[in-house]
């Protein structure tokens, strides 16, 4: 697990895009595709320093198998996770929240947000395990799904794994 690097912009393209429709469904916040450009801003951003965000990868050899990141750092702190299909359920998800928002304690950031499907109870269960609560819910238009909106204070501990 480590931060991102300008080097890593082509594998962060082909992580994103090569995710399943399913896990596209639930991860999707550069939307339905995305493109190098995207992916070297991201990268960039990060090894500018705080420029707004704070991303880790998870590699498998050359491949980015893991990505998180808390976005909006100037503005309202937001998280996001993604895990490639063949590696979901292997604990991924929980060690790079754990690092994300042990980052963010150490940042003394407020709050960290963030919004998920609410039928994707994992990932729910996940984020209440961090000290994240379910602060309201909307029905987009654009997909038809229904998103909980959930918050942490960041200073508090995650509850015991």
């Amino acid at each position: 697990m480590r931060r991102i690097t300008p080097a890593d912009a082509d594998a962060l393209m082909r992580f994103y895009n090569g995710l399943s429709s399913p896990s596209k469904r639930t991860f999707h916040p550069l939307g339905p595709l995305t493109d190098r450009a995207t992916c070297e801003q991201i990268a960039g951003d990060n090894a500018a320093g705080d420029a707004g965000r704070y991303d880790l990868i998870v590699q498998h050899g050359e491949q980015i198998v893991g990505w998180c990141f808390i976005c909006g750092l100037n503005k309202e702190p937001s998280l996001g996770l993604g895990i490639a299909d063949a590696h979901q359920g292997r604990k991924l998800g929980r060690a790079l929240v754990s690092a994300v928002m042990h980052w963010a304690r150490a940042r003394r950031l407020p709050a960290v947000h963030l919004t998920v499907v609410h039928d994707n109870a994992a990932a729910r269960r996940l984020y209440e395990s961090f000290g994240f609560v379910v602060r309201g819910e909307h029905l987009s238009e654009e997909d038809g799904l229904s998103y909980c909106h959930m918050t942490t204070e960041v200073p508090a501990k995650a509850k015991k794994q």
